[in-house]
């Protein structure tokens, strides 16, 4: 089988961008269509279209090396199976009852790869559409050819984290919710790296699957085999399961998703203990409920003499993930800043410290997620398993200075060059002016173990030094052009009312 990964053909991720977007143009037109289940209703087509290129291929490949009577009977060339009936090409040709036909052909699809845990929540004759529009759908999927083995990963990932950006906006959801910034996954992903073959990595709160696919994007671009690592997931928002796993099927990665709230229910393993893993890195959801009544005896919260408030459940997450850590695991989260200096959450914080668990707090720009909500977002980096040269201490760094990113038109962004310079600090440790320190936990200690960035690093913008004679010699020239332009006015008025103009002066 040729395992040579070719850019698309016809455009590479512009034209799947093109093709995603005329999708939501004609889902738009349809008014049997909510715009909050675009994502409902498009990604089981696109996950399906997806499955049957890449079974079309393997096919082809099949019958060139082993023939056509072996290609039909080994299910072991092909990562996922296609119904009998219900291939493509069968779906297009069909014109009537074709969304009954599609639940059909998923209900199928599901059964034969149920190994997989794949699971399609959509129902298409619950949708007052007109039926032109699944079968233009159809037709505007047909364009493209989505294989696995035919598409540039990076050009796959670009144009189907544009539709997952779409989607949010188009569902008013948080955008966190379901994708972070590429640049903030890069990052991450480099300061918690290196990584090898058998580490294992958790997102509890999954969203799209874009941190786990840049984990495994890191390691494919340094000429490793992703799958050899193990990635799991969890997600509670309903179908973001199913945006996840064709994310990972695109990008050709085997992952483990379960729909599931971590909190409420945490991944075990048979012997009903809590699952552990070598890093653990998400973006959870900021200041939701959760359920502390029935969690208030939970392990995963007893480090210390208090649990998280009913209606913030921050550090409910966080201890959840530290949990979910093995003896040497490493912890890289998005949160909000309140985490790090919320009078109430000090004991949190004070537990984190003394245990010298803190590696790291990072400020980020605003507007990264293309909206202004008034505060970043920070990374708090968490490492049960410290270098022996950072004990005791933790490193503070404001991305935030114009040093790492660029302002667009509705957004900030990190810059190459700012991620870099970002993870160049974080590995060597530096401490550099205005942008990073490296501190002592004595002096945190001191602070109440107040983790805000500003008590560490002066981010304030510098004073220009004042130089005295120029700016004498500047007053001095102003006063002189003042003097004349008054004698002009006097003349001036002179000339027009006479002598008698003291008045006007």
């Amino acid at each position: 089988m040729d395992s040579t990964h070719r850019a698309l053909s016809d455009g590479g991720s512009n034209a799947l961008v093109d093709v995603f977007e005329d999708c939501i143009d004609e889902m738009k037109d349809d008014d049997g269509i909510d715009k909050t289940e675009y994502r409902e209703f498009l990604l089981p087509l696109i996950f399906y279209k997806a499955a049957n290129d890449t079974y079309r291929d393997e096919y082809e490949d099949a019958v060139t090396d082993f023939g056509e009577e072996i290609a039909n009977e080994d299910p072991a060339f092909y990562r996922l199976q296609i119904p009998d009936g219900y291939l493509w090409e069968d779906l297009l040709a069909t014109n009537k009852r074709v969304d009954e036909t599609l639940n059909q052909a998923l209900e199928e699809f599901e059964e034969l790869n149920q190994d997989l845990g794949l699971s399609f929540e959509v129902d298409y004759l619950s949708f007052e559409t007109d039926e032109s529009t699944l079968k233009t759908l159809l037709q505007e999927l047909d364009a493209v050819n989505i294989s696995v083995e035919n598409v540039d990963y990076n050009a796959v990932s670009d144009a189907y984290m544009a539709l997952i950006r779409r989607f949010a906006k188009e569902e008013d959801r948080d955008a966190g919710e379901f994708y972070q910034p590429e640049e903030v996954i890069e990052m991450v992903v480099r300061m918690l790296s290196p990584f090898e073959n058998g580490d294992s990595f958790y997102d509890p709160t999954t969203g799209s699957g874009d941190m786990l696919v840049g984990v495994a994007s890191h390691y494919r671009d340094e000429g490793k085999e992703p799958n050899k690592l193990t990635f799991v997931g969890q997600e509670s928002i309903k179908g973001m399961t199913e945006a996840a796993n064709l994310n990972f099927f695109l990008n050709d990665i085997e992952a483990e998703i379960e729909a599931a709230d971590p909190l409420d229910d945490p991944m075990r393993t048979s012997g009903g203990s809590l699952r552990e893993f070598d890093y653990v890195l998400t973006n959870f959801p900021y200041s939701e409920d959760w359920n502390k009544s029935a969690l208030k005896d939970d392990t995963r919260f007893g480090y210390v003499d208090k649990d998280p408030r009913k209606n913030r459940a921050d550090y409910a997450y966080i201890l959840h993930m530290f949990s979910s850590l093995n003896e040497t695991g490493q912890l890289a989260t998005l949160a909000p800043q309140g985490v790090l200096f919320r009078d109430g959450e000090s004991p949190f914080r004070e537990f984190l410290i003394n245990e010298d668990l803190v590696e790291a707090v990072i400020n980020l720009p605003k507007k990264l997620f293309g909206e202004d909500t008034g505060i970043a977002p920070t990374i708090l980096f968490l490492n049960k398993d410290k270098p022996e040269k950072r004990d005791k201490e933790v490193l503070f760094l404001n991305t935030a200075h114009e040093d790492f990113y660029r302002e667009l038109d509705n957004e900030n962004q990190l810059t190459p060059e700012g991620v870099d310079r970002a993870v160049e600090i974080f590995n060597e440790w530096e401490s550099e002016e205005r942008k990073s320190r490296v501190v002592d936990v004595e002096e945190i200690e001191e602070t109440d173990y107040n983790l805000n960035l500003a008590l560490y690093v002066d981010t304030t913008e510098p004073e220009e030094d004042l130089d005295t004679v120029a700016e004498a010699q500047q007053l001095a020239k102003l006063e002189t052009e003042l003097s004349e332009i008054r004698d002009r006015m006097k003349h001036d008025l002179r000339e027009l009312y006479g002598e008698g103009v003291n008045q006007y002066e």
